[in-house]
């Protein structure tokens, strides 16, 4: 969790209603002065207070607020996706109107019931593979009249940053597996311990040794045969499709077109019901259809070297009171 302690500075801004007030309080406070109007001096104090009670209402609704980055988060390289993030507020009492932004995202949240918490998403497309850098956060409230928005800006932890795996590339390199690879697949299937895709309903003419014991279904009624389940295992003489990182297919290529058409290979294996195995130098990862696929994009995300990481800019903002 990371809360306020860490907060580097503050920003206020007004927004239009709040630049609009301000102008009616200096004309206001102009023809008080000309006139000599006790009622006009009097009008001036309360608009003043009425600001500093709103900013001061402001300040005390994102007091202590903790803001975290959800782990175990993963994005694709130039594809829009979903970051996570979570808010807890730890008082008793409500807070209103947040706001989340970075920079160009950004999400609300209007109500946060006191010691409860909430999740906010915001829209990031990142830029190249690896950790993802992000820019300090900004935690935000216009609370209570919307006239001035004060925020607090807070930096993330590294230990939290999600991960950017490689896009997919137009063309993949795949490699026909062994014979020794395919005898031992074809002989656990024979043995009936290959994987097992699912438990479905047995089939009408089918062989009682395939009928899972363990398991009966007597929802109709004890009066009829029970409903015996089979255990789905994998089809006979399915091969394994190897995608290798020193592929021949690949050697013309750098370490992230490598990367790229290593994902276009898995994506085809995964929207299939076909066995795979990945080889990198960092170890080998295997799986059929979807099952393993996403342990598969975080092996080539952490695959290292990554690209030269590029630094965002952090503009120090001077204080702008008619921001």
């Amino acid at each position: 969790m990371l809360g306020f302690g860490r907060v580097k500075r503050r920003e206020v801004k007004l927004s239009r209603a709040g630049k609009l007030f301000v102008a009616f309080t200096l004309a206001v406070g102009f023809a008080a002065v000309n006139t000599g109007n006790n009622m006009l001096f009097l009008l001036v104090s309360m608009m003043l207070a009425l600001m500093i009670l709103s900013g001061l209402a402001a300040l005390l609704n994102l007091r202590a607020l903790d803001v975290s980055l959800l782990p175990g988060q993963l994005l694709t390289v130039d594809e829009p996706g979903q970051l996570r993030f979570r808010i807890v507020n730890p008082h008793p009492w409500t807070v209103w109107l947040l706001e989340l932004r970075l920079p160009p995202a950004h999400g609300q949240i209007a109500r946060l019931p006191g010691r409860g918490s909430s999740e906010l998403v915001l829209t990031w497309c990142p830029e190249q593979r690896g950790p993802l850098l992000l820019p300090q956060l900004l935690l935000g409230s216009s609370f209570p009249f919307a006239f001035v928005w004060r925020g607090q800006q807070i930096d993330l932890p590294d230990a939290d940053a999600p991960w950017v795996a490689p896009a997919a590339a137009d063309s993949y390199a795949s490699v026909a597996p062994d014979r020794d690879t395919e005898a031992r697949a074809q002989h656990e299937q024979w043995q009936g311990s290959g994987e097992v895709i699912a438990l479905r309903r047995r089939l009408p003419n089918e062989s009682l040794n395939r009928v899972y014991w363990r398991r009966s279904d007597w929802r109709g009624g004890f009066l009829l045969p029970p409903a015996l389940p089979v255990l789905q295992r994998e089809e006979e003489e399915s091969s394994v499709v190897v995608f290798d990182y020193h592929a021949p297919e690949l050697q013309d290529r750098d370490h992230e077109q490598r990367l790229s058409a290593l994902r276009a290979g898995l994506e085809r294996a995964q929207s299939q019901p076909m066995r795979w195995r990945l080889l990198l130098p960092s170890g080998t990862w295997q799986g059929r259809g979807p099952s393993g696929y996403r342990e598969a994009l975080w092996a080539l995300a952490r695959l290292a070297p990554f690209p030269i990481l590029s630094i965002i800019a952090k503009k120090r903002r001077r204080w702008r009171f008619w921001q």
